[in-house]
């Protein structure tokens, strides 16, 4: 399931490969993303940091300092930023229903299936979609 870390996770992406930020000199400076998205620049800053973790961005911190993309467009997927900043799926453990109760006992796994098939769907879906085919997206509408 997504959250907000994922679309802001995205708009970043997004905004680096639309600007051409592919090496330090066309850094894209944390305020400039921040503003784009309207989020706070401290937001934007730890998002960066879990994406620049992934080896998705590069990052240099101070008076030229940004951020930019560490691989082309092109090969960048929107499962891998997905990856970058969302938490793991808790699969691990499953709530406990009332053993004494039929129900009670079934639903608690059959709910477990049932995540980790959204799950999979999700990846599956995101792993088809390229940071590219989203620019070309944006660069459309903006036409």
């Amino acid at each position: 399931m997504t959250s907000l870390r994922f679309a802001t996770a995205v708009h970043i992406m997004v905004l680096l490969a639309h600007g051409k930020a592919d090496c330090a000199e066309r850094a894209a400076p944390s305020r400039e993303l921040a503003s784009s998205i309207g989020a706070n620049a401290v937001v934007v800053r730890r998002i960066m940091a879990a994406l620049s973790e992934a080896g998705l961005i590069q990052t240099r911190s101070g008076a030229q300092g940004g951020a930019w993309l560490a691989r082309a467009p092109g090969k960048i997927r929107m499962s891998e930023i997905y990856a970058a900043v969302e938490d793991a799926p808790s699969h691990g453990s499953r709530p406990q229903g009332n053993k004494d109760c039929p129900v009670g006992r079934a639903a608690p796994g059959i709910i477990c299936g049932l995540v980790r098939s959204i799950d999979e769907a999700a990846r599956i879906s995101l792993s088809k979609t390229t940071l590219a085919q989203l620019v070309k997206t944006v660069e459309a509408a903006a036409a």
